[in-house]
């Protein structure tokens, strides 16, 4: 995929937040989290080759770069990992991480094994509802019904699924011509464990504009199809 995805509307995002808090969802929060799967699902069907599910936690997901991968439940009463980010671990590795130093943080690191590569790996938990879903999109979608208060709107045309602080994926609308997705995670507890953000090369730091906000934020873009 060749056309940029617009960095600035990442690095300089107002995160409008709607109603629904509590899990309440209205029908503006529905009409957008269909709009936001619709749109995800795109991404899914334009990249079937790299739809992933993964037994042990019964998770639908997509691989992306470097063996970096999203993944989100299929049951949320399986366990509490109902998002979870995957991410290659030899670049903060190489820029000074020590994975023995992850235990207490937010992080899990994993060894390679197979074909899959030293990751970290963040989990967000949604609830500990028993639900059935009939595939990967509808999953996707009764999640984010959820946490309606959690998705919001890129004003590039895109969506933003906020999980814990500092983390978010985002995706690109319908209206763009490619179908992008970004990762943001936190790096406060990779920083304690020795990273050196200035030694990264995927991984940007995301300029901080609220002076309130002391949080370091790395954002990867991924070109898909």
């Amino acid at each position: 995929m060749k056309k940029q995805f617009i960095v600035a509307a990442i690095l300089v995002i107002v995160v409008v937040f709607f109603a629904g808090c509590g899990g309440n969802v209205t029908k503006d929060d529905s009409s957008l989290i269909k709009e936001a799967a619709s749109n995800f699902e795109i991404i899914v069907s334009n990249n079937i080759e790299n739809a992933v599910y993964h037994d042990e936690l019964s998770h639908f997901g997509l691989q992306l770069k470097d063996g970096d991968k999203f993944e989100w439940t299929e049951d949320t009463s399986i366990s509490d990992a109902d998002f979870s980010i995957s991410v290659n671990a030899d670049e903060f590795i190489k820029a000074g991480l020590d994975v023995t130093k992850l235990n207490g943080s937010q992080f899990a690191y994993k060894e390679a094994s197979g074909n899959e590569p030293n990751v970290i790996i963040y989990t967000y938990d949604v609830s500990d509802n028993k639900e059935a879903y009939k595939d990967s999109i509808e999953a996707f979608e009764k999640l984010m019904g959820q946490i309606p208060e959690q998705i919001a709107v890129l004003e590039n045309d895109g969506y933003i699924l906020s999980l814990d602080q500092g983390f978010q994926v985002h995706w690109n609308g319908d209206q763009r011509v490619n179908k992008d997705i970004a990762l943001i995670i936190s790096a406060d507890d990779l920083i304690k464990a020795g990273l050196k953000i200035d030694k990264l090369n995927d991984w940007k730091v995301m300029k901080n504009n609220d002076t309130n906000d002391t949080q370091v934020k790395l954002l990867k873009i991924y070109y898909l199809k």
